[in-house]
C-alpha cells in the first residue's frame, strides 16, 4: 500500500517535482512578452506599427511594460477578445529562428517545472511566408524542443535510467475560421478564391493541414496530431470532416477545440462526427442550455429531461472511448466570465464520471500560466485524493499522441508510473518529517 498523503499539504516545489504533462499548450500564446520584443528587435520589426496595422492594442513604444498591460491582459471578456493579441504576436514567429527560440523557451519552461513531456501545438499556416518552406516552419519548432530536450536530457539521473527522459510532440492547427489578416497565406488564399464563403476556405485549408501533418510525420519529424482551433460559434466542426477523415484513415492523432465557448453540440459534433481522440477544452459539457440547433423528434425545442439526456449520451461516448478532455483551468476563468469562480467548473463533474483529464495551459504567456499552478489551482478547489492526483498526472501520458510505437510508449509511461511513485514516496518521507 502506498502511503497516504493528503494532496493539500503537497508544497509547490513538491509539484514541481511530479512527471506531468501538458498536452494543450499553443507556442504563440507562450511567447512572453520579453520575447516578444527581443524577436521583434532583432528582425527589425516596429511593434508600434503592428499594432496600428492590426488595430491591437495602442502602443506608443513597444516596450515591455506596454506589452503587458495592452496585449497580455489579465482578463478577458470572451474568447473573441481572447484570441486577439495572437495575431499579433505571430509577426514575430515567420521566420526560422524566431519560431526556434519561441520553441525552445516554451520547452525550456515546461521541463523547468517537472513537465516530463508536451505537445506543442501551432497553426503553419500562420507562420507561412512565400520564403519559408512548410517543412521549415515545423523544422524551426522541433529544434528549439530538441535542443531543451538534449540539454534537460544530460542530467546523470537521466542518463542512467533512473529518471524518465524529457520528450516532447507537435500537433499542427487548422483553424475553424479565417480571415485575410491572419498571415500571408490566407491573404492569398482569399484573392485566388474570389466568391467562395468562409466555411468552404476553411474547410480547404484544414484539409492541407491534415496533409502536411502526414507529410512531417513520414518526413520522421515529431508530429504527432492535428488539432481544429479557433472560434466556435458559427464555425462548426463538421465543416472539417475532410481534414479529420484524412488523419483517422492514416492513423493520425487528433483533438479538436470544442465546448469552449459553445455547447454540448459542439462538443458532440468533435467526437462524433470528426471521431477526435481528444478535445479542447470541453467545457460547456453539461451546459444543457446551451444547446441551441437540437430539436426531438417532433421538431421542438428539447425539454429538460430530453436535454438532460442528450448531455448523457455525450458523457457516455466520451468516457467509454477514453476520449481525454485537455481542461485549462486559467484559460477557462479568462474567456469564459461565468467561470471568474473557478469552483464553478464543471472540473469535479469531469471528475465524477471518470472522464480522463489532461491538465494543460492553454497558453503559458497569455494566460500566465504554469502546469504546476494548474495542479495547485485544481487540488485546492476540487475534490482531489491521492488516487485522483495519481491518474491526473499518469493520465495525460496515457492520452498522449507520443512520437514512436505503441511499445514505446507503454515503455515510457511504465518508466513514469515507477518515477511518480518514488517522488510521492520522497515526498511522504518529507511531510512526516515536517
Amino acid at each position: 500500500m502506498p502511503p497516504h498523503i493528503d494532496p493539500r499539504d503537497i508544497t509547490r516545489k513538491q509539484f514541481k517535482r511530479l512527471p506531468k504533462t501538458d498536452l494543450h499548450v499553443h507556442l504563440d500564446g507562450s511567447v512572453p512578452p520579453q520575447l516578444v520584443a527581443e524577436l521583434a528587435s532583432e528582425q527589425g520589426i516596429d511593434l508600434v506599427q503592428v499594432s496600428k496595422k492590426l488595430g491591437i492594442g495602442q502602443l506608443s513604444s513597444g516596450s515591455v511594460d506596454e506589452l503587458e498591460t495592452q496585449i497580455f491582459k489579465e482578463t478577458y471578456n470572451s474568447l473573441a477578445e481572447y484570441l486577439v493579441p495572437f495575431e499579433f504576436i505571430n509577426e514575430v514567429l515567420r521566420c526560422y529562428e524566431g519560431l526556434k527560440k519561441a520553441a525552445y523557451r516554451l520547452a525550456v519552461d515546461n521541463f523547468k517545472e517537472g513537465v516530463r513531456y508536451f505537445e506543442v501545438r501551432f497553426a503553419p499556416q500562420k507562420h507561412w511566408v512565400s520564403d519559408f518552406d512548410w517543412l521549415d516552419i515545423i523544422r524551426a519548432v522541433e529544434d528549439g524542443c530538441q535542443q531543451a530536450a538534449d540539454e534537460f536530457n544530460k542530467q546523470s539521473e537521466i542518463v542512467d535510467g533512473k529518471q524518465p527522459p524529457y520528450k516532447f510532440g507537435m500537433i499542427l492547427c487548422a483553424m475553424r475560421m479565417i480571415n485575410e489578416h491572419m498571415g500571408d497565406y490566407y491573404r492569398y488564399l482569399y484573392e485566388l478564391h474570389v466568391g467562395m464563403d468562409l466555411q468552404n476556405l476553411s474547410s480547404m485549408a484544414s484539409l492541407e493541414v491534415a496533409k502536411l501533418t502526414h507529410m512531417a510525420m513520414e518526413e520522421g519529424l515529431s508530429v504527432v496530431g492535428f488539432d481544429l482551433a479557433g472560434r466556435e460559434d458559427g464555425f462548426p466542426a463538421e465543416t472539417h470532416v475532410k481534414a479529420y477523415m484524412f488523419c483517422y484513415d492514416r492513423g493520425i492523432g487528433t483533438t479538436c477545440h470544442a465546448g469552449e465557448a459553445y455547447g454540448p453540440e459542439s462538443i458532440k459534433s468533435a467526437v462524433k462526427d470528426c471521431n477526435a481522440r481528444r478535445i479542447g477544452h470541453g467545457t460547456q459539457l453539461f451546459s444543457t442550455r446551451n444547446i441551441l440547433s437540437k430539436k426531438n423528434s417532433q421538431g421542438d425545442k428539447l425539454s429538460n429531461q430530453e436535454s438532460n439526456e442528450y448531455v448523457q449520451d455525450i458523457v457516455e461516448w466520451i468516457a467509454e472511448n477514453r476520449i481525454a478532455l485537455e481542461v485549462c483551468l486559467k484559460s477557462n476563468s479568462q474567456t469564459l466570465p461565468m467561470y471568474r469562480d473557478l469552483s464553478k467548473h464543471p472540473f469535479q463533474k469531469f471528475l465524477d464520471q471518470r472522464i480522463r483529464i489532461a491538465l494543460s495551459t492553454d497558453n503559458r504567456a497569455i494566460s500566465r500560466v504554469s502546469v504546476t499552478d494548474e495542479y495547485e489551482r485544481a487540488v485546492k478547489l476540487f475534490n482531489i485524493d491521492q488516487n485522483c492526483l495519481r491518474n491526473l498526472c499518469i493520465g495525460g501520458f496515457k492520452a498522449s499522441f507520443f512520437p514512436g510505437t505503441y511499445l514505446e510508449k507503454r515503455a515510457y509511461i511504465s518508466k513514469v508510473i515507477d518515477y511518480y511513485h518514488e517522488t510521492m514516496d520522497s515526498i511522504h518521507e518529507e511531510l512526516q518529517s515536517r
